[in-house]
């Protein structure tokens, strides 16, 4: 009897220590789970660039919309990697994010190019427009084919011509090179402006600028003061011949292996701050625009009739893009500026 009781009470203490190690590797488990993604945001400004501030609280916000299970990391001025590279990791399952013009996104599908053609957009919150029509979703989901996620397409700015001699025509840029990112439209929009263009990273473009290896580039008031083009391009030619955005773009992968309440908190924030962008960035480029003049930058006007025919020819530059395209995103837009 005493040995069947010894039994049975051996038996109780197996069944009982059992069951305490029960929860402890249910909570492995769990934890092992819910073990946040870090994602690492290739920045391509500096930190003098009021971008980053923005940026840092965007992805504030990001960790606590995503409960924790989102973590990220910010890189500046492209030390992560050149952007092009940066976004090939991306679309291969690489916890990164890209900061880049949408022309970027043309290498994957090559009807994004379309958005950014000069002219076609003529005010900011147009991006916004584009963003909930259904042929940009469209073309968002065939880019979720070749495994990039759009997080965001935020308003960096108008974009005007930077050059070291003053410009008065379209005539007088024909003689100048101009940096233009590695990217078939951003040649093709250097040709609007009639320059030859010369494909140079941002990292690298005061150096080239300061050893004359181009005569001018073009972009924002906030990149040209932030990353002191002024010290070698002292005009600035209102071309407006871009409605500039700025595409946020991560690994497809990464994205849909998020929870679902992580994924759908991201998505509020960026969206969110979309909405903002173009308020933030509206008033910070006339901020820019006056430190530039204080640097002893001239800014002049320019008929723009020249450059805006020049540009009806793009849609002809591109036999890649899916006809009608182009149409469909002018009808897109003029339907909203009826409204």
């Amino acid at each position: 009897m005493k040995r069947f009781l010894s039994l049975i009470l051996s038996c109780l203490m197996v069944i009982a220590l059992s069951a305490c190690g029960s929860p402890t590797e249910s909570a492995g488990t769990t934890d092992a789970a819910v073990a946040p993604t870090t994602l690492k945001f290739n920045l391509v400004k500096s930190n003098t660039d009021p971008q980053y501030e923005w940026y840092g609280r965007f992805f504030q916000d990001v960790e606590e919309a995503t409960n924790g299970t989102v973590k990220t990391q910010i890189y500046l001025s492209e030390s992560l990697g050149k952007t092009a590279d940066v976004l090939e990791l991306a679309s291969q399952g690489e916890p990164v994010i890209a900061d880049c013009d949408v022309a970027y996104l043309a290498n994957y599908v090559p009807d994004f190019a379309a958005v950014m053609s000069p002219y076609l957009i003529q005010a900011p919150e147009e991006g916004l427009v584009l963003w909930n029509s259904d042929v940009f979703k469209d073309l968002c989901s065939q880019l979720e084919e070749k495994g990039l996620h759009l997080i965001a397409l935020n308003y960096e700015g108008t974009r005007n011509l930077f050059t070291k001699n003053p410009v008065a025509s379209r005539a007088d840029v024909s003689k100048l090179k101009i940096r233009c990112a590695s990217t078939t439209m951003w040649n093709a929009v250097v040709g609007v402006l009639n320059g030859n263009a010369t494909n140079i990273p941002m990292s690298e473009v005061y150096q080239a600028l300061s050893q004359g290896v181009v005569d001018g580039a073009e972009g924002v008031y906030s990149v040209f003061y932030s990353q002191k083009w002024y010290e070698t391009l002292k005009y600035i030619t209102k071309t407006e011949h871009l409605i500039g955005y700025t595409a946020i773009a991560m690994s497809s992968e990464v994205y849909h292996a998020l929870p679902e309440e992580a994924r759908a908190g991201l998505d509020k924030v960026a969206y969110d701050y979309m909405e903002e962008f173009l308020e933030l960035s509206g008033g910070v480029q006339d901020e820019y625009m006056e430190k530039l003049k204080a640097e002893g930058v001239t800014i002049t006007e320019i008929d723009k009739a020249e450059f805006i025919q020049a540009a009806q020819d793009i849609p002809n530059n591109f036999p890649d893009w899916t006809p009608g395209v182009y149409e469909k995103l002018q009808e897109v837009l003029e339907s909203s500026r009826k409204k």
